[in-house]
């Protein structure tokens, strides 16, 4: 897909130079737009459509740090990804902007190979925070209830009657983990988990929930590079359903990722809300 890529830079020539990069490294691009300052890149962002925008921060009249503000706090532009390029070293600003939901950050003077590199970073990592919540999930039952991860099967059975368990989590990244899987897996997830004999469902519900609060507390610190405790997360939610229409739907968004559990079909789906 070709991106359209917004450069902002007071230095004519910096914009210039980091145009011909983007041009070494071929990457896709349908347009390329300028800006001097951050007043200028808002009007763009209002008025063109912007896939990715790459900022400088210290620039007349309006610099990048305001203009990233002021980005997150419009509905219409505040989940388009802003890449800074600065000769700032990563200070406290730059820590806070990251923490913001700034997507990565370059150090001028860098390489097309740099580039290329933190581009396809950030271009792709939907798909790798959407990998670890799998992985997440997978040491999680490991450790706290001692099942395995296996291949993936074609004839495994589609669970009947499931559940699905909500976690939100709020602080440098916003989103929520969802996890479905059926009742006869979450009742073995509950007799392992608590040494349980003949688990009913309101226990293979408390199961499942504790299982998304592990997994999330295991998924975070692989979401950015800070300490979870600088995320608050929710008390788990559950959804039940007597039939298969609650996994059918999960699983048809492309986001899900399904799990083969020794034997027992689990999906995971992870929710950026930023």
């Amino acid at each position: 897909m070709a991106l359209n890529v917004l450069i902002v830079d007071d230095s004519v020539l910096t914009r210039k130079k980091i145009r011909r990069i983007i041009e070494m490294v071929d990457l896709e691009v349908g347009r390329f737009l300028e800006a001097g300052n951050g007043v200028e890149a808002l009007k763009i962002l209002d008025e063109s459509e912007v896939d990715l925008v790459l900022a400088d921060l210290n620039m007349p009249d309006m610099g990048g740090a305001e203009m990233i503000h002021r980005m997150r706090s419009n509905e219409a532009t505040k989940l388009v990804p802003v890449v800074v390029v600065s000769t700032e070293s990563r200070t406290t600003r730059v820590k806070e902007l990251l923490a913001e939901g700034v997507k990565d950050y370059l150090h001028k003077p860098f390489t097309p190979e740099e580039f290329r590199d933190t581009i396809q970073t950030v271009w792709n990592r939907p798909k790798i925070e959407t990998k670890n919540v799998s992985e997440a999930l997978t040491e999680a039952l490991e450790v706290m209830a001692f099942l395995t991860a296996m291949p993936m099967e074609e004839d495994l059975a589609v669970p009947e009657e499931t559940i699905l368990a909500e976690i939100d989590f709020m602080g440098a990244r916003n989103g929520s983990i969802q996890i479905i899987a059926g009742l006869d897996f979450s009742r073995i997830l509950a007799e392992n988990i608590g040494n349980l004999t003949e688990p009913g469902r309101e226990e293979a519900c408390d199961a499942l929930k504790e299982l998304s609060n592990v997994t999330c507390g295991l998924f975070l610190p692989m979401l950015i590079s800070t300490n979870a405790e600088s995320f608050a997360i929710t008390v788990p939610g559950i959804q039940t359903c007597d039939n298969s229409s609650q996994w059918q739907e999960f699983t048809a968004d492309q986001n899900s990722v399904v799990s083969n559990i020794e034997g027992y079909m689990v999906a995971t789906r992870l929710i950026m809300k930023d």
